[in-house]
């Protein structure tokens, strides 16, 4: 348009009188440079708004949004530089969201629960694992109080200690089931609404642990003082006359020398578990028939399970896989095995043993007929010293199925026990075929028949 009127006012200037000529001919040209100011502001509003739209859409999270960089006039610099800009932001976006994605996989890989409140004590994070340790799923937990999580007093007072002095403070606290949780309540610096975080650590195995030692040395202080009182109690009898008597004499001789045996098998088979533990009785590498050692130990006590009128019944499979192990170390499992199971059988029951592949190894089995376990005390029966009432009773040092434990766990083996009170008992463990890696330490439970 405004290159037509500055045409039209060329044309008229050439045609028109000479006296109009300077007049019409400026009033042309001021309409045409109207006209051409009209067309490039029209232009730059038009521009404007996609610039704006660009941006809004940027603003909002689009950013593969770009401008046309192609026009040819003074807007393709500008153009130019939004994209540039668009570019570097997206570009810095990624890494922050990929920095974001990393650290939050590192917490919710952790096995502590991580919980994070603010100033009102109300949830704002939390990382997989409270699923694990706290029983609440992450999304339902947030917004909520604190103390709908956990409503322990202390750990409520360090929140607030936190937040007033900015200390950090530990707890302990008991859950159900008797698990134990470690509670680190910290402040947060910088976080924004994120005023303290509130870490939890799983205590249960180190309390296990602890009450395992605690148990293990007052075990080894009642089974050492009864023999050892056995012992002084017939000195002294003997020391107060008895020598003079020769029948009582050599009764007493006869429980003292019992108690000392007993003492002596404990001593022994505490070096035992001992060396076995700390790695120095390795476990033969030699591949054997893992039925020779259960076959030699059934032998070997039938004539006790005889005695006291137990039958004792040997099935061994076909096709059994030869195994990597010490065929005494193995002797001694299987006679620990055998033994306590005609000793806890009354007359008239059963005992059997069978040897059978299974699982790419070979999976012994031990049931009887007995009075069984209580399932209280089984989690607990390959605890050195561990004892049920009725296995107290019956004597013994408390540390043969410790020993069977780590007998067939240093041989790449796995163990297990089952049994309902008046029942009977199950023990089964299990050895790795010889051309098989199996791991030291058992991880899964024992190959089903």
């Amino acid at each position: 348009m405004a290159w037509i009127i500055a045409a039209t006012a060329v044309v008229v200037a050439v045609t028109m009188d000479d006296g109009l000529l300077p007049q019409i001919a400026a009033a042309l040209l001021m309409a045409a440079s109207a006209a051409l100011l009209i067309a490039a502001s029209v232009k730059v509003s038009g521009f404007a708004r996609i610039a704006a739209g660009a941006a809004r859409e940027v603003a909002e999270g689009e950013l593969t949004e770009r401008l046309d960089a192609s026009s040819g006039d003074e807007m393709e610099e500008f153009a130019r530089e939004f994209n540039q800009m668009a570019n570097t932001i997206e570009a810095r976006v990624g890494i922050a969201s990929q920095e974001r994605s990393r650290l939050l996989a590192v917490i919710n890989s952790s096995l502590d629960a991580t919980v994070a409140v603010d100033a009102d004590n109300n949830i704002c994070f939390a990382n997989a694992s409270v699923l694990t340790l706290l029983e609440k799923r992450p999304e339902e937990m947030l917004g909520q109080q604190f103390a709908w999580l956990i409503s322990t007093p202390g750990v409520i007072q360090g929140l607030r200690d936190c937040r007033v002095s900015g200390e950090r403070s530990s707890h302990v606290i008991e859950r159900p089931g008797r698990r134990y949780l470690r509670a680190i309540v910290t402040p947060i610096a910088g976080g924004g609404d994120w005023t303290s975080l509130v870490v939890f650590h799983d205590l249960t195995d180190v309390k296990r642990t602890e009450q395992v030692r605690r148990d293990f040395v007052a075990n080894v202080s009642h089974e050492l003082r009864t023999p050892l009182a056995a012992v002084k109690s017939v000195i002294e009898t003997l020391q107060s006359g008895a020598m003079r008597e020769p029948e009582v004499a050599h009764d007493f001789l006869t429980r003292a020398d019992g108690e000392v045996d007993r003492l002596v098998a404990m001593v022994e088979e505490l070096l035992m578990l001992s060396r076995i533990e700390s790695g120095d009785m390795p476990a033969s590498s030699a591949p054997i028939d893992a039925a020779d050692p259960v076959s030699s130990a059934v032998e070997r006590l039938r004539p006790q399970a005889e005695r006291r009128g137990v039958a004792l019944d040997l099935e061994v499979g076909d096709r059994l896989p030869r195994v990597l192990g010490d065929q005494p170390g193995l002797e001694r499992a299987a006679i620990n095995l055998v033994q306590n199971a005609i000793k806890f059988t009354p007359e008239g029951g059963r005992v059997a043993v069978t040897v059978v592949a299974a699982g790419g190894g070979v999976l012994v089995t031990v049931a009887d007929t007995g009075v069984g376990i209580d399932p209280d005390d089984l989690p607990r029966v390959f605890e050195r010293f561990f004892k049920a009432d009725k296995a107290r009773r019956a004597g013994g040092t408390g540390l043969g199925l410790a020993l069977v434990k780590h007998t067939i766990e240093v041989h790449g083996g796995r163990v297990e026990a089952q049994s309902d009170a008046g029942q009977g008992a199950t023990f089964r463990f299990w050895l790795p075929a010889a051309n098989i890696a199996s791991p030291r330490v058992p991880s899964t439970a024992v190959p089903a028949e």
